[in-house]
């Protein structure tokens, strides 16, 4: 496999992001972001660690994507941050709450379940099995692209009777998808007080 790396603005970027993680861990994040990047086919883990060629190790960062996950608070600041200074301070800035599901298939797919499917399409399904993420956005002016928006954090959202098939020593609890988004604006309002 040829050896490929982001270019350094972005691999610097990917640094500042690791910081906020362990240390020990942090090193992993470079590597694994390579692997996303370069993945083909289904977007699942393992085929990160294909592409970046960490099938090797898979145990250790399936472990550090664990940790990754505990610590998304601190890493989606942290992108914020980058993000606000690389595009630079607009007067006002402007955010999202987005609900989609998004299509998951297999019967041990983890958080998955049946919901609503806001966009039935010509087949005219009512229902689509698979995770419900509250996505809070950045939305953004792109000069070709017009308005975009910047995923920042997600939480997934799970049904009250699919929490019982989550194992208790994840420590899941049922929360509303509208407390959700609560939690996302409220963490939001922490990473702008310094703005200015």
């Amino acid at each position: 496999m040829v050896p490929w790396s982001f270019p350094d603005g972005v691999e610097h970027w990917i640094v500042q992001l690791s910081r906020m993680l362990h240390r020990r861990l942090a090193w992993r994040l470079l590597p694994l972001l390579v692997g996303v990047v370069l993945a083909q086919g289904r977007r699942t883990v393992s085929s990160w660690l294909r592409a970046g060629n960490l099938s090797d190790d898979y145990q250790d960062y399936y472990y550090f994507l664990g940790s990754l996950g505990r610590n998304s608070a601190s890493v989606a600041s942290a992108l914020f941050t980058i993000a606000w200074q690389w595009i630079g301070g607009e007067e006002v800035l402007l955010f999202a709450l987005d609900d989609t599901p998004t299509k998951r298939y297999g019967p041990q797919v983890q958080g998955a379940g049946i919901h609503h499917n806001p966009t039935p399409g010509p087949a005219g399904q009512k229902f689509v099995y698979g995770h419900v993420w509250v996505t809070l956005s950045w939305l953004v002016r792109h000069p070709a692209w017009g308005t975009i928006g910047l995923p920042l954090r997600a939480l997934m959202y799970i049904r009250r009777q699919d929490i019982a098939k989550i194992p208790p020593r994840c420590g899941v609890k049922f929360e509303t998808k509208l407390v959700q988004a609560a939690r996302l604006v409220k963490g939001l309002v922490g990473w702008t007080q310094w703005l200015g």
